[in-house]
């Protein structure tokens, strides 16, 4: 089986404006600030792709109204901002990995069904400015799911309620050319068990991939689990977790050409390569 396709990744950042400033001298043309509810108490930018997918830069700017997890409830909650206000202490860097979905609801289910801890979903709304300095509204349900094995890391599934609204193919237009993210790096001191337990959510394929495992995420896509060596062999200024937690350390983009690696130094703690 192919798994699902990658809908984002979550790219934390101590500083929305200073990260974006990075990211658009590398090449990336972004999304127009946006915030999110109190609730959630953070504000993005996002490099949209043509494939259908894109890098959410994520600041947490209101810690203090953010909704904290509640595990004690019935179903438990999970705060999408308090992950990431939890993560500030361990620095900049990919704190959640985003699925497609067409029905969130469903997909939470399919979740405990594979004894995955799963969560109550979670719908919201958001102001999203157009092109044209217009403004509209764009919506979302999300359904989380977590391992224990990876506390650093929370997987979601987001069912896109204002498609029409929210790809703007004006935004998805790079100096670097890149038209998708391909594959997300995860580094792991046991990549056999994190690539079985990412399989298991959507019965992606896996395959033996130099340094550990890649596990199919649709069709093009691929969840690529290695050691720190094989991550540092790509990346050497990557600083894997003392503690030996599973991160996310990198993206493979796609586009018409390749270009140099940029190391997780310069990136705000994700290094990016390319392939044609």
């Amino acid at each position: 089986m192919n798994g699902r396709p990658i809908d984002h990744v979550v790219h934390r950042v101590d500083g929305l404006d200073r990260a974006a400033a990075t990211f658009e001298r590398l090449g990336f043309t972004l999304t127009p600030t946006a915030s999110h509810e109190d609730r959630m108490g953070t504000r993005n930018r996002l490099a949209q792709f043509r494939g259908r997918n894109f890098i959410e830069l994520l600041e947490v700017d209101r810690p203090e109204k953010l909704q904290a997890h509640d595990f004690a409830a019935t179903p438990p909650f999970f705060g999408f901002g308090a992950h990431n206000r939890e993560m500030a202490r361990f620095g900049e860097g990919m704190t959640m990995l985003v699925f497609r979905s067409e029905d969130a609801r469903a997909d939470i289910a399919s979740f405990a069904e594979e004894d995955i801890r799963t969560y109550a979903p979670f719908d919201f709304e958001r102001r999203a400015k157009l092109p044209d300095g217009s403004e509209v509204t764009v919506a979302f349900s999300l359904g989380f799911a977590t391992s224990p094995d990876m506390p650093r890391i929370a997987f979601f599934v987001c069912e896109n309620r204002a498609q029409e609204y929210f790809w703007k193919p004006d935004f998805q237009s790079h100096r670097n050319e890149t038209e998708s993210i391909s594959a997300v790096y995860f580094c792991s001191q046991m990549p056999e068990r994190d690539a079985a337990f990412l399989a298991r959510l959507f019965g992606g394929g896996v395959a033996l991939h130099d340094g550990g495992f890649a596990v199919s995420a649709g069709d093009v896509q691929e969840l690529r689990v290695l050691s720190p060596d094989a991550i540092a062999a790509l990346d050497a200024s990557f600083a894997a977790p003392e503690d030996g937690s599973t991160v996310m350390a990198g993206l493979e983009l796609s586009g018409s050409a390749t270009r140099p690696t940029v190391p997780s130094r310069e990136a705000h703690g994700v290094f990016l390569v390319w392939s044609a």
